[in-house]
């Protein structure tokens, strides 16, 4: 790369033509059709118009009836918007991309399953029930807010029932020039010769390749002697992109300015690739290094859909490789890309694993068909020795993950008796709190203290300190998930066991240490993507339930911190807006219900028992307990509530995965708490 450096432009110069070979000038050749092909031709536009004006009927008519019984949608819940249009038609080779979906009004994807989930089927009753619970007069009259409050909730419920597209589609795709993706503007020679240099003996974000093999695919991308791939411009432009993002973290002025440039463009280049990366992939290592790139950068875009179906695709040709096998001595000796297979493996492995439990769908890989190895070998170069102990620690989590889905939330588990769950939950809590030991002591063997002084010398955002609180938050979260599916002891204050509401109210301070520790609005939305929003933050949902269940103002004033922490990233985080309009509302439905709760008069309870209901439609809180019927038996009320059990854990689990969706799709018009008065209006 040190003859792009001779040769190249400055760092302002403009974008670089890579298209450089010459093609034949095409020959035009003249068509002739005959008064026969004219009258098909005519036939042809007749019946088009007719089915046009027939589409255009119901169409109407089906706005027609929507519009009698609910609210237009807004602009911004309108999946065949004009710019998401625009983006997606440029170029027909798109549509065929692994990482496109046509946003065309007709064709629709369908909805995505995200597991079983019994609230589905009492939607039309609980609309129709919430419509009459916020018309009633006495109602109004108690507290104008309530109504709104409840407004909100039944916006929030009715999107269960819209089809679940989600944000699955890229926001920054380019038309393909007509000449190939070769033709696409690449950022100066010079300034990623630079850029190269800097990489040489030193860590960075870019984990997929080695320098070397970086090197020469930019190489083969700035000088193109033949043909290169899709997948290599993909791999060059995601890997300058993580590059320049660093570079820019630390630059200022015109440097830091003139880098995001090129970063945007890069940004632009990889989105574009990944839009039009073919549905059939070649079964090679380049392969799956750009779905690995692809994860991760939909990862950080909280574009969780495409992220696991690029990592489904990874997971297929890992397998067909044979990365999960160990290979033999003799072969792992001839093979210096041994360690990089196996850290390809590992990753795929742990993200299919924890989008198992965020989805609701069964892992893809089976444990018992994985026999490489979990400590990567040198092969794999890391600034300090404690970022491999937190890549290994990782894969153990992902691997505890993946059972608490299968033994507690998978529907054969929630088919289970609750004492069957109950034990399986303790045992996974033995082998969670075995996880956290190991993890503590690999830390202290790699000589890692905590807190952390100074920076490692990789100049990373991400510090050392930063993973450490990480991973306890982590810990915290899968503990309050695990003793979620344990329930509390009779007459008891609240349904959810002690241990529970402790670990959820500790991953809440952890979060906060996290939020201290970022140093910037990009390090936290970083942080979130991956930790909060990653898997199911169920501590949220469990202290909602909590203070629901018994107006603890404590705990209602964690939900309403950890909603103000997510402001500052807002600006740079759409899926944290997202997640902070969610918990406004339900720190507002919280703060309302106990304030009614605490009233204790006729209308107060009315506003409760329509909480209730709706709150358990929802699958928040579990209904009223009711007794046995007469005729029934003993043994048949005891099988009766084992059923109920699981179908009340099955709802909690499926709010959660609902919250998720929500954040990574759009809900438009759902009002927070902030506007609840002024639309309610006077009393």
């Amino acid at each position: 790369m040190d003859t792009a450096h001779d040769t190249g432009g400055g760092l302002g110069e403009g974008p670089v033509d890579t298209s450089k070979r010459a093609r034949p000038k095409e020959v035009r050749q003249r068509v002739l059709i005959s008064t026969q092909y004219e009258r098909k031709i005519d036939q042809f536009e007749a019946r088009l118009a007719g089915i046009e004006g027939m589409l255009r009927e119901l169409t109407l008519s089906i706005n027609g009836r929507n519009a009698s019984t609910s609210a237009p949608p807004t602009t911004n819940g309108s999946p065949a918007g004009p710019t998401s249009r625009t983006q997606t038609t440029a170029s027909p080779v798109i549509n065929e991309g692994i990482g496109h979906e046509e946003s065309n009004a007709f064709s629709e994807a369908d909805s995505a399953f995200e597991g079983d989930s019994s609230m589905a089927a009492h939607s039309v009753f609980a609309s129709k029930f919430l419509h009459e619970a916020v018309t009633r007069t006495s109602f109004r009259m108690h507290n104008p807010e309530m109504e709104s409050a409840l407004q909100s909730l039944q916006q929030i419920a009715a999107l269960q029932n819209r089809e679940n597209t989600h944000d699955s589609r890229f926001e920054h795709v380019k038309p393909i020039p007509k000449g190939g993706f070769r033709e696409l503007p690449m950022p100066p020679m010079q300034t990623v010769a630079s850029l190269l240099r800097g990489l040489k003996g030193k860590y960075s974000l870019l984990v997929v390749t080695s320098p070397t093999d970086f090197t020469e695919w930019c190489r083969m991308v700035y000088f193109a002697d033949e043909d290169y791939s899709l997948t290599i411009f993909a791999l060059v432009n995601g890997g300058l992109y993580y590059i320049m993002q660093e570079r820019a973290a630390f630059a200022e002025g015109e440097e830091q300015a003139e880098m995001l440039r090129w970063m945007e463009m890069c940004r632009d280049n990889f989105e574009t690739a990944m839009a039009n990366l073919p549905l059939l992939m070649p079964a090679r290592r380049e392969s799956i290094q750009v779905l690995v790139l692809a994860s991760t950068y939909t990862i950080e875009q909280a574009k969780y859909t495409l992220a696991w179906r690029f990592n489904l695709t990874a997971v297929i040709l890992c397998q067909t490789l044979g990365y999960h096998r160990q290979p033999t001595p003799e072969a792992a000796a001839a093979d210096p890309a041994s360690d990089l297979k196996a850290a390809f493996f590992w990753f795929t492995y742990a993200n299919d694993k924890c989008f198992s439990l965020r989805f609701g769908r069964s892992s893809m890989i089976q444990d018992s068909d994985i026999t490489v190895s979990r400590r990567l070998g040198d092969g794999i170069v890391f600034s300090h020795p404690v970022w491999r102990t937190v890549f290994h620690q990782w894969i153990n989590h992902a691997e505890f993950i993946g059972k608490a889905y299968e033994q507690l939330y998978s529907p054969a588990a929630l088919a289970h008796t609750p004492e069957r769950r109950a034990e399986s939950a303790r045992g996974l809590i033995r082998m969670l709190e075995a996880i956290n030991r190991n993890m503590h002591a690999e830390r202290e063997a790699a000589g890692v203290t905590w807190p952390v002084e100074g920076r490692e010398a990789s100049q990373s955002p991400y510090s050392i300190e930063m993973s450490t609180v990480t991973d306890d938050l982590m810990f915290y979260v899968a503990m309050t998930l695990i003793y979620r599916a344990i329930p509390n002891d009779p007459g008891a204050e609240s349904s959810l066991y002690g241990a529970c509401l402790e670990a959820a109210r500790k991953a809440i301070a952890c979060h906060h240490q996290c939020m201290a520790l970022a140093e910037n609005e990009y390090v936290k939305a970083g942080y979130i993507h991956w930790s909060i929003l990653y898997l199911p933050f169920v501590p949220v949902i469990v202290l909602f339930c909590h203070v629901i269940e018994t107006s603890n103002l404590d705990d209602l004033q964690l939900l309403s911190d950890f909603a103000d922490s997510l402001q500052p990233v807002c600006s740079v985080s759409k899926a944290t807006e997202k997640l902070l309009r969610i918990c406004r509302v339900l720190c507002g439905v919280a703060r309302l219900y106990t304030e009614a709760k605490a009233q204790q008069d006729q209308n107060s309870n009315l506003v409760e028992n329509d909480i209730d209901m709706y709150l358990s439609q929802l699958g928040f809180i579990p209904q009223q307990y009711h007794p046995t019927p007469e005729g029934t038996s003993y043994e048949d009320g005891i099988e009766g509530f084992d059923a109920s059990q699981g179908m009340r854990l099955g709802n909690w689990y499926s709010a959660n995965r609902h919250l998720l969706g929500l954040v990574e799709g759009d809900f438009p018009g759902v009002v927070e708490p902030r506007a609840w008065s002024s639309i309610a209006g006077p009393p």
